[in-house]
């Protein structure tokens, strides 16, 4: 039983369900603008979503040096569909983002119907999705998936080992004409804007944005209860899991509005981190009980901000103390990232 697998079950119908609706805002991190910056491969692996297929590709290595994780971490997503590429579709509206790497325009097509564009960067796909991507756009690998005729999904992919894309969301509505076609456009406008200079994030003090979260935590630290050996995975640019005998671990850098109170949820419980650092811990019941540790790592004036989120979890039936563990490795790991 694995996390990111779980999430990954529910995904697709959420993200179509968001193409018809608004998203909020993301933390509104300053923008700037920085040459491209070529990332070595040969960091260590994290394990494919699917591991009854084997890639042959080499790990860690990007189609384009524009796609390396350590680049696109500080890429601003909205600035990659700029009003100059969705205008090649039709009339932009407002701009919403939702984490770091995912921006949204509800907008209008050039006949005036609903057409509403979702960009995600760093999207992680299985391996048999790599294998299914049989067409080219702008030079790359690419698959589409319509749901329906008002739903469609582009993925250009830009790192088949661990399977990465520009994924490209696209909903027309009841009114709307066939999605796909805008999509291949605006996912074409995308790829040549970060083959370029796109516009990057200027993050304040303490942001964790540009730490890849697999590289952070050590395995040591996961070893109750995920046993010597935790199988990682990671999850777009932001988010690792660890995965080991019925159990889970996984730490997730996002935006977040930062209640007035650091009230995140009605049955949270204080946590303290050591060095007056204060985690927020709250367990979730169910078949597969989670207790998630939210700690803040910036917050501006208007309490938009950046946390992160250490979780544990395991099956039902596997004991141990979920929110005890999820702190003792946000204490081991706080000290490791950048300091406020």
């Amino acid at each position: 039983m694995h996390v990111v697998l779980r999430f990954r079950a529910t995904a697709l119908l959420a993200a179509a369900a968001l193409l018809l609706a608004g998203c909020a805002t993301g933390p509104g991190l300053a923008k700037t603008h920085s040459e491209r910056r070529t990332v070595p491969a040969g960091a260590e692996a994290t394990t494919s979503t699917d591991p009854s297929v084997k890639s042959s590709a080499p790990v860690n290595r990007p189609a384009d040096p524009a796609f390396a994780a350590e680049r696109l971490r500080l890429v601003d997503p909205c600035a990659v569909i700029g009003r100059d590429v969705l205008e090649t579709v039709g009339a932009p509206s407002r701009y919403s983002s939702s984490s770091y790497t995912r921006c949204s325009n509800y907008m209008k097509d050039k006949s005036g119907k609903t057409l509403n564009i979702t960009l995600d960067l760093g999207y992680t796909l299985l391996s048999s999705e790599v294998q299914k991507a049989t067409k080219q756009l702008a030079g790359l690998k690419s698959a589409e998936q319509k749901l329906n005729s008002s739903a469609c999904f582009i993925s250009v992919i830009t790192q088949e080992n661990p399977p990465q894309a520009v994924r490209v969301q696209i909903g027309t509505g009841s009114d709307g004409a066939e999605p796909c076609e805008p999509g291949r456009k605006v996912a074409e406008g995308a790829i040549r804007k970060l083959k370029g200079n796109p516009q990057r994030y200027s993050p304040p003090k303490g942001s964790p944005v540009e730490v890849d979260p697999c590289t952070v935590v050590e395995k040591a630290d996961l070893a109750n209860p995920l046993g010597a050996s935790p199988r990682s995975q990671a999850f777009g640019l932001h988010t690792c899991t660890w995965s080991g005998q019925r159990a889970q671990a996984q730490l997730e850098f996002k935006t977040l509005r930062i209640p007035a109170d650091n009230k995140f949820n009605d049955k949270q419980t204080e946590v303290d981190l050591g060095g007056g650092v204060k985690g927020y811990a709250v367990l979730k019941e169910g078949p597969f009980p989670t207790c998630d540790v939210t700690v803040v790592r910036t917050k501006d004036s208007n309490n938009n901000g950046e946390v992160a989120q250490f979780s544990a979890a395991g099956v039902k039936d596997k004991e141990f103390d979920r929110c005890q563990v999820a702190a003792a490795i946000a204490k081991a790991t706080l000290p490791k990232l950048p300091k406020a």
